[in-house]
């Protein structure tokens, strides 16, 4: 009996160490925390403060129709793997959009994509992998590859801003606030 009491205080002092903190939620336990909507290439439109040379991470969270009309009126041009059809059927009562674009890589393949979304209270952390060595044709134009998912707003709290962090390749590039619900 006092064997038994023991496990189990000392099972409660090891949770109690988490105590005050909210959990985490990734991909690979809560399925799907998002969904793909998405991707290809983007042509900024100039005065965005970039040069042809320019190796940095934009990131981006929606949360309504018209930053989403603003978002997609950032391009000069844009090419889409699959249907832009996915952008009507966003529901922006119940989903927010996460976008990155990077500057530059050669156009081919599909290189930057969405590894895993870990959302923990007010911080999420959004995981990106840019693919160096991306397979397919290259195009002569200058775009920037561009990926997009939704996530569901209940998973974030109410009416509370939160941090998003844009990890690429596992390193902390961009932090967007927003207020996603």
């Amino acid at each position: 009996m006092v064997g038994a009491t023991l496990v189990l205080l000392a099972a409660f002092v090891a949770w109690g160490a988490d105590w005050g903190r909210p959990p985490t939620l990734r991909s690979s336990e809560l399925h799907p925390t998002f969904r793909y909507v998405n991707s290809g290439w983007v042509s900024p439109t100039e005065g965005q403060g970039f040069g042809p040379f320019a190796n940095e991470l934009r990131a981006y969270v929606i949360i309504d129709q018209d930053q989403l009309d603003s978002f997609e009126s950032r391009f000069v041009s844009k090419v889409s793997r699959g249907s832009s059809t996915t952008l009507g059927r966003i529901d922006f009562g119940t989903s927010v959009l996460l976008a990155a674009y990077y500057l530059w890589r050669p156009v081919k393949g599909d290189p930057l994509s969405v590894r895993d979304v870990e959302i923990g209270g007010s911080k999420a952390s959004v995981l990106l992998d840019l693919d160096d060595d991306a397979q397919g044709r290259e195009y002569a134009y200058l775009y920037a590859p561009m990926v997009m998912v939704a996530v569901e707003r209940s998973l974030f709290p109410e009416s509370e801003p939160v941090e998003f962090t844009f990890e690429l390749d596992g390193h902390a590039s961009i932090t967007v606030n927003a207020t996603p619900n």
